[in-house]
């Protein structure tokens, strides 16, 4: 039997379009963040999940709430989707860090499996946490459909451990606001079915950020 596993990236907030990092800070959606959690709920209406799992986060857990209005779960909070955290970064612009820590920050772009925030996890520390919570739960609803909502960091992990991939290749996967991803499990192994799909978003003309931030 196969698993059919959606993982949806939260919808936009302030700080998104402020290129302000997040991680386990708790920011709640904007407006068009809920527009574009709206528009996800649309498409995926026609799918029936038998359990929904959230990061803990406010912005994941009201992208969840509007998504699963058609359906009748609720997710579930899960640790194991819970952002990473920033250390010494969260709550300052890109720019603001790029000019504080321009050495700790060229070093992390360049390089990020191999170096921190300051004060902050590493993305390997993140992967040890939510890749094993995915094998989990696709084990855990064998047969069925669940939906996993959480963000850009922890989903670009899901899908390199779905694809055996080296954390190297972590800036090379794109998660926009409320895209979604299909991956199935079967005979223990993740088949990937579709990759940051936002095109349910675009097509209504909902704003979209360019970068992933």
């Amino acid at each position: 039997m196969s698993t059919i596993v959606i993982i949806v990236r939260h919808g936009e907030t302030e700080w998104n379009r402020g290129n302000i990092f997040r991680g386990t800070y708790d920011i709640p959606l904007n407006e068009n963040g809920r527009d574009q959690a709206s528009l996800t709920s649309d498409v995926l209406k026609g799918h029936s999940f038998d359990a929904a799992y959230t990061s803990p986060l406010s912005r994941a857990c009201e992208t969840a709430e509007i998504v699963l209005r058609p359906h009748e779960i609720k997710a579930v909070k899960h640790e194991g989707l819970l952002d990473m955290d920033y250390g010494e970064w969260t709550g300052k612009t890109e720019q603001d860090v790029m000019k504080k820590w321009p050495c700790e920050y060229a070093d992390w772009v360049s390089c990020p499996h191999a170096h921190r925030p300051p004060g902050g996890t590493s993305i390997s520390e993140v992967f040890d946490k939510s890749f094993p919570a995915l094998k989990t739960l696709v084990k855990r609803h064998e047969g069925g459909t669940i939906v996993l909502f959480s963000h850009r960091v922890v989903n670009k992990l899901l899908i390199i451990g779905a694809l055996g991939l080296g954390l190297e290749r972590f800036p090379y996967i794109i998660q926009g606001n409320c895209c979604y991803n299909e991956i199935e499990f079967a005979n223990n192994e993740f088949i990937i079915k579709s990759i940051n799909n936002t095109y349910h978003i675009t097509r209504a003309g909902t704003s979209m950020l360019k970068v992933d931030f």
